[in-house]
C-alpha cells in the first residue's frame, strides 16, 4: 500500500495571507488538525496545525490561543497564517509506501504529511488515515494463498 491508497483527496488548504481565525474555522468545520498552506499557484509553502496555534513563537509575540486567553479577541482578525505556519514542511508523493510514511512521521514528529504531485498538493495523509487503513485491512482478514 502507498499514499494514494490511504490519503484524503481534496484536502482543505489555506494561503499564507488567510486570517488565522478563518484557518481555525476550516479546521473545526472539517474536523481536521492541520491544513497545508499553498501559494497563489497552489504550491505547498507550509502547514498550519493545532500545535502551531498553541506554540509561542520567540520574538514573534504570543501564540493565538495565548493571546485569546490573556488579551481577548480584539487582534484576532489581523493575524495571518504566515505568522504561525511551519515553513519547512515534509511532503510525500502519491506512490510513497506506507512504511516510509510512518517512518517520516516518526522521524519528523509530525501527524500529517501533504501529498504533492509536481509541487501541488493533491491530498494529505494523517495518522487517522493510517489507522483507518489498519482497521480496513484487519476487517479484510488474512490473505489466502
Amino acid at each position: 500500500m502507498n499514499a494514494a491508497d490511504v490519503m484524503t483527496t481534496g484536502a482543505a488548504t489555506a494561503r499564507p495571507e488567510t486570517p488565522l481565525v478563518e484557518a481555525a474555522h476550516l479546521m473545526v468545520e472539517h474536523k481536521i488538525s492541520g491544513l497545508p498552506v499553498v501559494d497563489g499557484n497552489d504550491r505547498l509553502v507550509g502547514i498550519i496545525s493545532e500545535g502551531d496555534f498553541l506554540r509561542q513563537r520567540s520574538g514573534k509575540g504570543p501564540g493565538l490561543l495565548e493571546m485569546l486567553v490573556n488579551q481577548g479577541t480584539a487582534d484576532l482578525a489581523s493575524r495571518r497564517v504566515e505568522e504561525l505556519m511551519t515553513r519547512d514542511t515534509v511532503s510525500i508523493a502519491v506512490d510513497t509506501p506506507l512504511a516510509e510514511i510512518v517512518e517520516l512521521m516518526n522521524r519528523h514528529k509530525v501527524r500529517r504529511l501533504p501529498v504533492v504531485t509536481q509541487g501541488k498538493v493533491v491530498g494529505i495523509v494523517s495518522r487517522a488515515n493510517l489507522l483507518q487503513a489498519l482497521v480496513r485491512k484487519s476487517q479484510a482478514g488474512p490473505k489466502r494463498r
